[in-house]
């Protein structure tokens, strides 16, 4: 990491660009950031930003625009370097040029790149050289430079122009024939010439079987021509595929769900969780989809899973512990319901409680989940007593009030007069 190397590698005008370029470091051990940023100078780059976190990444990135974004894969929070990658796409946040490479220390990593959808530009195994590093950036460029007319197409929503200079860059540059034929698919779509789409699509798997992409793109023409349940098919062929091509299971599970088929939408989400155990909307859907069922024990695991994704963030709500809650609830319902159960629930109602102590609805909420799991547990007395603190609560204001007709409902459960 000399000096010498970034003088060697890059003549004046390069280096006037270099300076312009904008350039993240995310990693969560200091070591590592200090050791990219120096490995970033010595290439010329010098306008260097650094976060520790996928969260405070994702907040920088949708603030400001970068050049290059360099982010190890094991972040060690809630969030790692695929899911910023992910989640910055999905919501439009990285530009066409912007380059993103992923810093990982598993060897294994390629097998896992080839299978999702949101691939980085490229990916780098721990350790490197300055040298590999700025190889790697030139190829990416490179590339970018060649599909930066295609990018400006899509952005017009030219899919006519799009589709040929596709066709162009293929001729030109055989090396990215897949890139370009799912460039083709992908304008079809967008045209929403579904048939030829499909067509397209064929052709290219009659070349080669195990592209997931195109798969993927038949299943969506299937949906569109009124044809679900072969988009099933093809949505189940593209996961046996890329296990780790996370929008076939949300479409998958999104048709299932057309077709009232909850149950197989319930597995398709519990199956994409395996592969994404921190996807915070996908468990949120399992809770929902679990509970449509009545099927308790999984919605209270999934539910449970979003509390922990969330707790002490901006993401914690009041709404999961309610559902958390109801299902532990129900669960109890259950006489044979396991014993660790009763002190889920508390700890749930601990938080929900503390949460919401300024608010009366969530007091009286909280007082009647209380009230109804000592019922549940045939333990009268502390039902009484839990519903004689609620009253107090109420009549001071602390709790917000409940009909005369719950009232009256409540008493009669209670033995009360």
């Amino acid at each position: 990491m000399t000096d010498a190397f970034a003088t060697n590698v890059n003549d004046k005008t390069t280096l006037e660009d270099i300076s312009k370029k904008t350039i993240l470091i995310i990693d969560d051990m200091s070591e590592m950031r200090l050791m990219l940023r120096s490995m970033m100078h010595s290439l010329g780059y010098t306008n260097i930003e650094v976060e520790a976190s996928g969260q405070s990444a994702l907040k920088r990135i949708a603030s400001k625009r970068f050049d290059i974004i360099l982010s190890d894969y094991n972040l060690g929070g809630r969030i790692n370097g695929q899911q910023v990658l992910e989640t910055s796409r999905k919501n439009k946040l990285l530009s066409d040029s912007t380059i993103f490479i992923m810093i990982t220390a598993d060897t294994g990593y390629d097998s896992v790149v080839s299978a999702i959808e949101h691939r980085p530009d490229s990916y780098m195994v721990k350790p490197f050289t300055p040298a590999t590093l700025h190889r790697r950036l030139s190829r990416i460029k490179q590339q970018k430079n060649i599909f930066s007319e295609v990018d400006e197409l899509r952005g017009k929503m030219n899919f006519e122009m799009m589709e040929s200079k596709a066709k162009a860059i293929m001729t030109q540059h055989p090396q990215y024939r897949n890139l370009c034929l799912k460039i083709i698919g992908e304008s079809l779509l967008s045209k929403k010439d579904y048939k030829a789409a499909k067509i397209h699509y064929m052709r290219v798997l009659k070349h080669n079987k195990e592209l997931s992409w195109a798969y993927f793109g038949v299943a969506q023409c299937d949906l569109n021509l009124k044809q679900p349940l072969a988009a099933v098919g093809n949505l189940e062929k593209v996961i046996s595929i890329s296990p780790h091509f996370l929008p076939a299971y949300d479409f998958l599970a999104d048709i299932q769900e057309e077709l009232d088929n909850l149950k197989d939408a319930q597995k398709a989400i519990m199956a994409s969780l395996d592969v994404t155990p921190r996807s915070l909307a996908r468990a949120r859907r399992l809770g929902k989809l679990s509970v449509q069922l009545k099927d308790w024990k999984v919605a209270e695991q999934a539910y449970s899973r979003v509390i922990r994704l969330t707790k002490d963030t901006q993401h914690e709500k009041i709404e999961h512990y309610y559902e958390h809650l109801k299902c532990l609830i129900a669960i109890q319902e259950d006489k044979e319901h396991p014993p660790q159960t009763a002190e889920k629930l508390k700890r749930s109602l601990t938080r929900l409680r503390m949460l919401g102590k300024d608010d009366p609805i969530v007091i009286s909420n909280s007082f009647r989940v209380e009230v109804q799991q000592h019922l549940n547990l045939e333990r009268v007395n502390d039902a009484v007593k839990s519903w004689k603190q609620w009253k107090q609560l109420i009549l001071s204001g602390k709790a917000s009030p409940i009909t005369r007709e719950q009232e009256f409902t409540l008493k009669r459960r209670l033995g009360l007069p």
